[in-house]
């Protein structure tokens, strides 16, 4: 598959492909974001997270001052936790399949801008110090930065 020369250049390359893992993240978050209102609903899920932060903190506190009580006490709330786990875990698990539906878009796009060439070296993008990125590379970088901004955005990341 042969792309127009204006395509495969560096700064156009670039920015098409970042575009497109843009335009990908953006849908799986608003995805995302869909799915945690349709299944748990927004506000309990927020609920749900506070919790386990709080759980996390408990944890963490009891685990490093050793103390029995303490630690018996988070046994015991681990199965509720384990409960909030496997309902946030259903919105979750349909976006990461809805994920995997998308990346034959990636796989599609690969041919056309493998021909990219920065100095004679295949490459689509210019890290400096690192030199040309592949395409595959640029689209992971891509793809986790947009989509960890996103997730800040949306607020549908797990950490708080």
């Amino acid at each position: 598959m042969s792309a127009p020369e204006w395509l495969i250049t560096v700064p156009t390359a670039t920015v098409v492909l970042m575009a497109i893992m843009f335009a990908t993240s953006l849908v799986l978050q608003t995805t995302n974001r869909v799915l945690i209102n349709r299944f748990l609903g927004w506000d309990n899920y927020r609920s749900m997270q506070r919790e386990l932060s709080a759980f996390r903190k408990e944890s963490m506190a009891a685990a490093r001052s050793k103390d029995p009580k303490q630690l018996e006490k988070m046994k015991k709330k681990q199965s509720q936790i384990n409960a909030i786990n496997a309902k946030m875990m259903k919105p979750q698990m349909l976006n990461m399949a809805i994920s995997v539906a998308v990346m034959p878009v990636w796989f599609s796009l690969k041919p056309i801008f493998d021909a990219a060439q920065i100095n004679g070296v295949a490459g689509v993008a210019i890290i400096p110090h690192f030199g040309p990125l592949p395409y595959w590379a640029w689209c992971m970088i891509s793809s986790f930065f947009l989509g960890a901004l996103l997730m800040r955005i949306f607020g549908t990341t797990l950490l708080e």
